[in-house]
């Protein structure tokens, strides 16, 4: 009986993997840190000097931030005719928002730059606002495309852009001119995540079925469909549902993301890995006591990957997962920590973490690689 009773232990603990807990997070070796009054912030890209291109709202208007690798502000800028925002008081009331999904700063020293227009009242219309900056964040052009939000944007081998969202994916040649239009999402499939492959297309994933399975589909430069997968992890798939994913070396697909559980019914933070054709070459569920999910892959290398999650629904006590895992889905350290808004690695080798100080003020701390999982 005692060796039955451990081998289910054992097979539980390859099943479900394991967490580290981090109570009354703290981090060690934060080497800067720098408190920015800005509401909110959307994304932060990286520049040619290693310094960090910061957008966010301040006060009901869009802002600009351009930093140096200390945190130190080289210039902001908040006077774009497209940066006024308007929150509407109620239902159906006029508003206007946007936010910059990614930045990419150019030999020439000048920034482009991709937002997401959200606006109306009763109805809601979305669009893209791709504008260049100077190296001083003065608009030089901008141009607008309409029915068209996005959520993510790639590089092309070409020098063009990929403009993803809600399924609808259009290309923009390095002129910013319209190459084609897909509309990669249906009654069926629901994009959530696209990235590049090396064959110079892109791979997405997403949830299948009413949000009940993981799926994967990979396109060639074009647009055109190369590879579709749906994943049945087990016989009644639930919540399940791919939020990002990575090619790696071998041509196979790492995927976060989430599925679900019966008893009781939440979601839990789940890791699976393809071969190059998409086929399963193992899944790794991870369960926390409420609603789990991971959010993105933040960091690959040597065949080691770094994933950042969330536990708790936004009206819950809120928890940030980190999590290190190697190739074969084990679990090399871990940690759970207070909720932040944001973690990136920089080409320093450092991480930036993002939190909210109060309703005016968003703060930017470093740490060091090797800190990254420390504990105190």
């Amino acid at each position: 009986m005692k060796a039955k009773n451990l081998l289910i232990i054992l097979v539980l603990f390859l099943i479900f993997g394991c967490k580290g807990k981090f109570d009354e997070t703290s981090l060690n070796g934060t080497p800067s840190s720098k408190t920015f009054q800005l509401d909110n912030i959307d994304n932060i890209s990286f520049t040619n000097d290693n310094g960090l291109f910061i957008s966010g709202s301040s006060d009901r208007k869009y802002t600009l931030i351009k930093t140096d690798k200390n945190l130190n502000i080289e210039w902001t800028k908040n006077n774009y005719d497209w940066g006024n925002l308007v929150f509407g008081s109620g239902w159906g009331s006029s508003f206007y928002s946007i936010n910059i999904v990614k930045a990419f700063q150019r030999n020439d020293g000048s920034y482009v730059c991709i937002g997401s227009i959200a606006e109306g009242g009763d109805v809601v219309w979305s669009s893209t606002l791709v504008f260049v900056l100077n190296q001083r964040g003065e608009q030089i052009h901008s141009y607008k495309f309409e029915n068209m939000p996005t959520s993510n944007v790639l590089r092309t081998d070409d020098e063009g852009y990929v403009l993803f969202g809600h399924g609808v994916t259009l290309k923009l040649d390095k002129n910013f001119n319209r190459q084609w239009t897909k509309n990669f999402g249906d009654n069926k499939y629901s994009p959530i995540q696209i990235v590049s492959t090396s064959n110079g297309g892109f791979a997405i994933t997403g949830t299948y079925n009413a949000s009940q399975q993981v799926f994967l589909k990979t396109y060639d430069s074009n647009g055109n469909e190369l590879l579709g997968k749906i994943y049945k992890h087990n016989e009644y798939p639930s919540l399940e549902g791919g939020n990002d994913l990575l090619q790696l070396k071998d041509g196979g697909y790492l995927i976060v993301g989430r599925a679900g559980r019966t008893l009781p019914q939440i979601t839990d933070c789940q890791v699976m890995r393809t071969n190059e054709i998409g086929d399963t070459i193992w899944t790794r569920r991870f369960v926390y006591p409420t609603f789990s999910w991971f959010d993105q892959i933040i960091f690959s290398e040597s065949n080691n990957f770094i994933i950042e999650g969330t536990i708790g629904f936004p009206n819950e006590n809120q928890e940030s997962i980190l999590m290190k895992i190697n190739e074969n889905g084990l679990v090399l350290d871990s940690l759970t920590l207070n909720k932040f808004q944001m973690i990136i690695h920089s080409p320093l080798d450092i991480y930036i973490i993002v939190t909210k100080i109060d309703a005016a003020h968003t703060n930017l701390s470093t740490i060091d690689s090797n800190d990254l999982f420390k504990k105190t």
